[in-house]
């Protein structure tokens, strides 16, 4: 199915696409751009037993209006050759949703009808591109997930660490009521620590 932008900036709001995450490739160029539009991704994976939460990589950051950072006031991206591989494939990504019976199920993921124009044209040469860039997206972003599992559990190994469900829910409390919070972000192989205000 053929798709044509349309401008309207949808997919570049938190409140449509909630977060954009970034491939270890996609934090190096953005890194060279500016580096204050990353953050750590904001869906945390684990917490220790000490407090500290680990999680899988970093996001871009987004403005107070809830647009993305490289949003350009003319509705066109500031960084467009150097966007995001996950933006350069859009909407032609997949969600991986488990169903009743714990399976997962891959669907394509665009908001038919919500935004952009869509059943325009699209060559086979454009659409077996597009299949071919959608697999090295989706394959790079479950190679980082099991890269940061395998990491995240040497790392409580080496330092006697336990995951704890406790500690999670009473440091997003703490952080919630506007404390400052251990975040470990996982890239490049190891994990690099911030400290997170609480942002309402």
């Amino acid at each position: 199915m053929g798709f044509e932008c349309s401008r309207c900036t949808r997919c570049c709001t938190r409140d449509y696409n909630d977060y954009v995450f970034l491939l270890e490739k996609d934090v190096e160029r953005i890194e060279m751009v500016d580096s204050s539009k990353i953050t750590p991704a904001p869906y945390f994976d684990y917490c220790d037993n000490k407090g500290n939460f680990y999680v899988q990589g970093y996001a871009l950051t987004y403005k107070d209006d809830g647009t993305c950072a490289f949003l350009g006031e003319d509705g066109l991206c500031t960084i467009y050759t150097q966007r995001p591989a996950i933006c350069s494939i859009y909407p032609y990504m997949l969600n991986r949703e488990p169903d009743s019976r714990g399976k997962l199920l891959w669907r394509h993921v665009a908001g038919l009808n919500e935004h952009g124009y869509y059943h325009c044209e699209m060559t086979e040469k454009d659409a077996m591109q597009m299949a071919k860039d959608v697999v090295e997206y989706e394959t790079g972003f479950l190679q980082h997930r099991i890269d940061f599992l395998t990491t995240l559990l040497s790392h409580f190994r080496e330092n006697k660490l336990k995951p704890s469900q406790r500690q999670y829910e009473r440091q997003m409390k703490k952080y919630s009521s506007g404390k400052e919070i251990v975040v470990n972000v996982y890239h490049c192989g190891q994990f690099h620590t911030h400290h997170l205000p609480y942002k309402s």
